[in-house]
Formats: C-alpha cells, sequence, structure tokens
C-alpha cells in the first residue's frame, strides 16, 4: 500500500474513517464493510470491516450486489450509444420500444428515463410478473409498457426504483447493431474492455464469492424479509435487472470510477467522449426536489430535498447545505451514484479523490445517504491539498 503521506492523504484521518464504519458495524446496523479512498488514481487506503456471511471475514474478491449502483453501468452504455449515434437523449422511448408509449408515457425520453422523471411505473415488481420473472428484462419492460404513467412526464423527479432503467436496458438491446442480449452489451462493451472481469448483472446464489443480500436483526422488518426473498429470487445467475441487478468486487467498482475520473476514458478504452462526459456529469433536474423522499421528510422532520440527478445513474453534489450522500463539504462539482441501504461511489473532481463504500447489510431510507454523508466527509478529511 503507498505512504498515505505521498498520496495526499492523513493518516490519522483515516484511522477516524475506519472507526466509524466500525461503530455501524458494532452498534448492529450493518454486518461488514469494505472502502477504498484514492486520489489521482492511485489507491491511497484501502479496509475491510465486520464480516460478510456468517462466520466469513471479507476479502477483495467479493462479488457485493450492487443494488442501484448498477444504474450507474446502465447509464454508462446509454451515454456510449447516444455518442455512437443509436438515438440521443430527447429520442422517445416509445419510438423504440413498441407499446411503451401507452398510459401517457408517449412523450418519455431517454433523458427523462435518466433522470428520474418519466413517471414511469414506480415499484419494484409490475403487475401480473412473478418474482421469478424480474430479471427476465424483455417481459420486465412489457409488463411496465401497459402500466399508465404516474405523473405528466417532465415535470416531478420522484426516484424510479426499476422501470426507468429497465426501458433502457432494453432501449440498448433493441437499438443493438450485432442483436446481443443486455448482459452481453454490459459484458463487451463496458466490463471486459475496463477489467471489470468479476462484474455481472445477476449472479448464482452458489458463487462462493457472492455476498447475500442480508439485513441485521435491529433492521429486520416484515417488508425487509420481502425485500430479500423477491432480490434472490430475482437476482440469480443471467437476470437481466438493469436498475439493480450487478454484482462487482471493490476493485471493479474502482476500475469503473477510473473511467469517469479520467473524462470517459480508462485502460485505454474509450467509452465516453469527453464533451458528452462534461455534459452528462451536470444537474439534469435543476431546482426540482425528489418526490421519493416525501413521506421520509415528513416523518422525520426533514427539509426538501433536492433531486441534483445527472445523466450518469447519480448525483451531483452541487451547492448549498442539505442531507446528501457526497457530505456537507465536498465540492460542488462531485458527482456519485450510490446502491439502496449498501453502496455507493464518489468522485471529487476538485481534489482528485475518489471514495467507495460497499458494504453487507442493508440500511433503508435516507438513513443510508446519512450515512455516507458522515462516511464521505471523513474521508473528504482525509485530503491534506
Amino acid at each position: 500500500m503507498p505512504d498515505t503521506n505521498v498520496m495526499g492523504l492523513d493518516p490519522n484521518a483515516l484511522r477516524r474513517l475506519d472507526a466509524s464504519v466500525q461503530a455501524d458495524i458494532d452498534t448492529g446496523k450493518n454486518f461488514g464493510a469494505s472502502i477504498i479512498v484514492a486520489r489521482g488514481g492511485i489507491i491511497g487506503h484501502r479496509a475491510a470491516f465486520g464480516t460478510v456471511a456468517p462466520d466469513r471475514a471479507p476479502k477483495d474478491d467479493d462479488r457485493y450486489l450492487m443494488m442501484s449502483l448498477s444504474k450507474s453501468f446502465t447509464a454508462a452504455l446509454v451515454l456510449r450509444a447516444v455518442d455512437h449515434g443509436l438515438f440521443s437523449l430527447d429520442t422517445r422511448a416509445a419510438d423504440i420500444l413498441p407499446g411503451f408509449g401507452a398510459g401517457g408515457k408517449q412523450r418519455v425520453t431517454v433523458r427523462m428515463l435518466l433522470t428520474h422523471t418519466a413517471g414511469t411505473f414506480a415499484g419494484m415488481l409490475p403487475p401480473g410478473l412473478a418474482p421469478g420473472e424480474l430479471g427476465n428484462l424483455s417481459k420486465f419492460v412489457g409488463a411496465i409498457s401497459s402500466v399508465p404513467a404516474t405523473n405528466v412526464p417532465g415535470e416531478r423527479v420522484v426516484y424510479n426504483t426499476a422501470a426507468s432503467y429497465a426501458a433502457l436496458g432494453q432501449m440498448l438491446v433493441a437499438t443493438d447493431p450485432a442483436k446481443r442480449s443486455f448482459r452481453a452489451i454490459t459484458r463487451q462493451d463496458l466490463f471486459e474492455p475496463l477489467g471489470m472481469m468479476d462484474t455481472v448483472y445477476g449472479l448464482s446464489q452458489d458463487d462462493p464469492r457472492r455476498v447475500p443480500v442480508s439485513y441485521t436483526p435491529s433492521n429486520t422488518t416484515p417488508a425487509t424479509d420481502m425485500a430479500v426473498a423477491a432480490m434472490n429470487a430475482g437476482f440469480v445467475e443471467g437476470a437481466e435487472v438493469p436498475a439493480g441487478s450487478a454484482f462487482a468486487t471493490i476493485d471493479d467498482v474502482f476500475r469503473f470510477t477510473e473511467v469517469y475520473r479520467q473524462r470517459g476514458t480508462a485502460n485505454g478504452y474509450r467509452l465516453l467522449s469527453p464533451a458528452l462526459f462534461d455534459y452528462a456529469r451536470q444537474n439534469h433536474t435543476g431546482s426540482m426536489s425528489n418526490g421519493a423522499w416525501d413521506f421520509w421528510r415528513e416523518v422525520h422532520g426533514l427539509p426538501d430535498y433536492p433531486a441534483n440527478f445527472s445523466l450518469m445513474g447519480g448525483y451531483v453534489r452541487g451547492n448549498g447545505f442539505f442531507l446528501n450522500g457526497a457530505g456537507y463539504t465536498a465540492s460542488p462539482s462531485t458527482f456519485y451514484a450510490v446502491g439502496g441501504g449498501s453502496t455507493m461511489w464518489l468522485i471529487d473532481p476538485d481534489r482528485d479523490l475518489t471514495f467507495i463504500f460497499l458494504s453487507a447489510g442493508f440500511i433503508d431510507g435516507l438513513a443510508h445517504f446519512d450515512r455516507l454523508r458522515r462516511l464521505s466527509d471523513l474521508a473528504i478529511a482525509a485530503c491534506l491539498g
């Protein structure tokens, strides 16, 4: 491991970061975790904590469920398709996906799907689809196509769990010149070129490196039991859930962040043009709020929650004082992606800092964002300059 002072990282601050991660485990919030802190594309600190399964200590090659961090992989391929002229950000989904425009969704565009403004089906399992069919992309998109829009497309931001990115994934399939499956596209156009050899959408439950889907006893409810059952049934080998079924090691996530840290090119592979990257990393939802958190905010007495969605399957820090996963002290240009209850990657361009957090054991709602805010601020505090 490089000397942290040479890497521009304060070892004492990194110890405080580690202690904060361990404190969550000690208090039963999650079982285990792995982190990476890097500057200038060089890992200056990595650590693993707790357990990832009963009596199983974490290892660098553990394959974590990315949850909605998977969206950042899918978004990268959508942007690549735009760069290659297969469709544009303003292409209507209904022009590519037959039947998708039903129920007021005829004006839904690629841009709306990327920024959670499309008003598509808001749940995880659409009507008429069995839990075991969650990973059948064509059936999933067929099911959501007939569901009416929940709001006028483009007028509201409401974080969309699965449907919008399923539509994007199917658009990649429908416009692919080689007529490949979604999993083949992700493997051949993203994972293999970037050296992400341990990353895949859908993974066998028998894979010895798979980190099981779990909640700690203090976080378990009947609803979480149902969620675990659905993910275990749907996120198996072969499952194509563009919004949430990717599994990856922490080093593969780091390899992915490198292509964004370097404005679209890494490992000798140009994924995106610098021009499209610079455009995509901006806040594309303006001053709109994320309506998905309205009930949570009301219950917990929290102020308005800016959406700040980029086109990259995640968020932009932006300006102002508000709860966010990047931290209060992150540069306004910081962009990041979050996986529900368990994962995050962050890039602060002004500090050339990359921070990755993967955990075993979910924390639901904005409590996960509050944890990420705390850990991100601690990682940023380790920067010496």
